[in-house]
């Protein structure tokens, strides 16, 4: 689905930092057939049907991660909003070219994110659809801290999501349009596990798309997984960056 921008407070623009940009580029050009394109803020931008899916940031010595943007018309008032909330800024905020203003911060309970005021480039141009972004989520050990950071920051209210049989799961509300969700870290996470914000990507077929991931360098941590609407499977690719690869229903993709 092709989108021309966002409203205020929704997610809208995902970037993974990675030590070897290169390698990164090769694998998900591999998985996923995205296509890249120089961006005019130095970093690199993946096209899906030459439009932008999502952006690649070199961060040498820092470990990979994929980041998810939310939307503001105002990012220095959104960094006060974040410190007044009881979270932190990590890179204050700053031109990305023509593009538009970003800051970096980690909410109330750790889990890193930023906020994206646009210029020429309002964020993603396409989602929902295969080898597509369609979701982003917090995972976090702390759902009421994060219900109280977010909702300071940004609005959001919180209410019961759809997940598997006896699963725990959360969306996020921004004036009555479902734009995220949030997640229990629960015991199939690693003790010391931080607190982050997930990217899911849509695919067709999610057993092939973990076979073909670990045949491109990445690595299966945990799946397919029912998740009530969808398989997930939990992928590391190989500088070490984890996303979710979702394969929805075939009656739930219909309208998507």
């Amino acid at each position: 689905m092709r989108v021309r921008g966002y409203a205020p407070a929704t997610p809208c623009w995902t970037v993974l930092t990675s030590p070897d940009a290169s390698a990164s580029a090769d694998f998900y050009t591999g998985l996923f057939g995205w296509t890249v394109a120089p961006a005019d803020d130095g970093t690199t931008t993946f096209l899906l049907r030459d439009l932008a899916v999502a952006g690649l940031a070199a961060a040498p010595g820092r470990p990979s991660a994929w980041l998810t943007y939310v939307s503001t018309e105002d990012v220095e008032a959104t960094a006060g909003l974040v410190t007044d909330a009881g979270g932190s800024m990590l890179a204050p905020p700053a031109q990305a070219g023509t593009r538009g203003r970003s800051a970096l911060f980690a909410d109330a309970g750790g889990a890193v994110f930023g906020a994206w005021q646009r210029g020429t480039f309002a964020g993603t141009q396409v989602v929902n659809e295969s080898n597509a972004i369609c979701w982003s989520e917090v995972v976090t050990p702390d759902i009421p801290t994060a219900v109280s950071f977010y909702g300071k920051v940004f609005g959001w209210t919180e209410r019961a999501g759809s997940a598997g049989a006896n699963q725990e799961y959360h969306e996020w509300v921004a004036t009555n349009r479902v734009v995220g969700g949030m997640s229990p870290m629960g015991a199939l996470y690693p003790p010391g596990t931080p607190a982050h914000w997930r990217t899911i990507i849509l695919v067709d077929d999610c057993a092939a798309t973990a076979s073909r991931a670990e045949s491109l360098g990445g690595r299966l941590m945990a799946g397919p997984v029912d998740a009530g609407i969808g398989q997930g499977a939990f992928l590391l690719d190989p500088t070490g960056a984890a996303f979710l690869a979702f394969e929805l229903l075939p009656e739930l993709r219909e309208h998507f």
